[in-house]
């Protein structure tokens, strides 16, 4: 019978993407399940904590996780604890029942592999190297795009100016480019982007979009140090690309942690090419890691972080047809979750780890 009043009653959940979650007024005494850590080593003792709340009158969400019972899908019986362990690699689903409400559903994975971040080479320090984003929106049937892809070129053989930046490449001009994705689409259009080629720095800022004027404009965004100092290593296999992430708090505060899927060495023939270098495409988006456009942009919010203080996480990209784990790489933005402002990046491709990079 139990089963039976689950079938009628279950509401599914979107699973983890990057399009834009409208948000509805919830009801007086409804409930609502919350899952710390999404993805979580199948090794039995890293754990996902699920947390339950109701809405009371004031609109305010209390905690009941203690008062309802939990469910994994396709188990009758509840769990032992919200904080769910597991031994076995896959997807688990959970929703909760109080009385004769059921929550929304929340899904964990819970994946295999060896995701030891390095070793902090200093872990008394809080000052770190700081990178900034120089964000190309592009696509390989922009016949004006391979202006700005030499200005970048250039740019990354200028040794005074190419260790202060990441770039990311958003193919969002055509959707017939192989490298295209509506992860890069949605990113593009959150920056209104109307013309192409285009540039955007740390998420916030466009500028000019020739050598001299883009060393100008690196020239007042770089910093002789970064607030916060990230790590990760980054493993992967047929199926996704996995990474375990780092932030260190070089100060007191609320952060925000990104990570974004980017792949190398895709090849398409480029309007308007003059070189044949421009017909393959480096460090192209391809998933943003989140629930909500905000976290999949800005990140995941971890709260307040005292100095010295270290969060750590773990994400998972599922590899869509055609895209090459091999290939890939793990980007990843520390973010200031109150004015949403980048305060660092790093980059780290598969099979390897980059640790905190600190001020000499």
């Amino acid at each position: 019978m139990k089963k039976l009043f689950l079938l009628m009653l279950s509401v599914w959940a979107v699973l983890p993407g990057c399009e834009r979650q409208e948000t509805q007024e919830k009801p007086e005494g409804a409930i609502s399940l919350y899952v710390d850590n999404p993805v979580i080593l199948a090794d039995g003792t890293y754990a996902a904590n699920l947390t339950v709340t109701v809405m009371d009158k004031t609109g305010e969400e209390i905690d009941v996780t203690s008062d309802v019972e939990i469910f994994c899908d396709g188990n009758d019986d509840p769990i032992a604890s919200p904080a769910f362990t597991a031994t076995e690699a896959g997807l688990y689903s959970f929703y909760a029942i109080s009385g004769f409400e059921i929550s929304n559903n929340v899904t964990v994975r819970a994946i295999e592999g060896e995701f030891q971040l390095p070793q902090d080479p200093n872990p008394s320090a809080t000052a770190f190297k700081h990178r900034m984003l120089l964000l190309q929106h592009t696509g390989n049937e922009c016949p004006n795009c391979p202006r700005l892809m030499t200005q970048l070129r250039y740019l990354a053989d200028d040794e005074e100016y190419n260790t202060l930046y990441h770039h990311v490449a958003s193919h969002s001009y055509n959707q017939y480019d192989p490298a295209y994705t509506s992860d890069a689409a949605s990113l593009s259009k959150n920056f209104d982007v109307k013309y192409y080629p285009w540039l955007t720095y740390n998420l916030t800022s466009t500028a000019e979009m020739e050598f001299d004027k883009i060393r100008t404009s690196i020239d007042a965004m770089k910093q002789e140090s970064a607030v916060a100092g990230l790590s990760a290593a980054v493993d992967y296999d047929d199926d996704g690309v996995y990474a375990n992430v780092s932030l260190k708090a070089g100060k007191s505060g609320k952060y925000r942690v990104a990570a974004w899927l980017l792949e190398d060495n895709i090849r398409a023939a480029q309007s308007g090419a003059d070189a044949s270098w421009q017909n393959v495409h480096e460090n192209c988006l391809r998933k943003m890691y989140g629930s909500n456009k905000t976290e999949c942009i800005y990140g995941i919010n971890k709260g307040q972080l005292q100095a010295g203080e270290e969060v750590e996480f773990l994400v998972a990209f599922d590899l869509e047809d055609g895209w090459k784990g091999q290939n890939c790489k793990v980007f990843v933005i520390a973010v200031d979750a109150e004015n949403y402002e980048l305060l660092n990046c790093a980059v780290c491709p598969v099979g390897e780890t980059v640790s905190y990079e600190y001020v000499n």
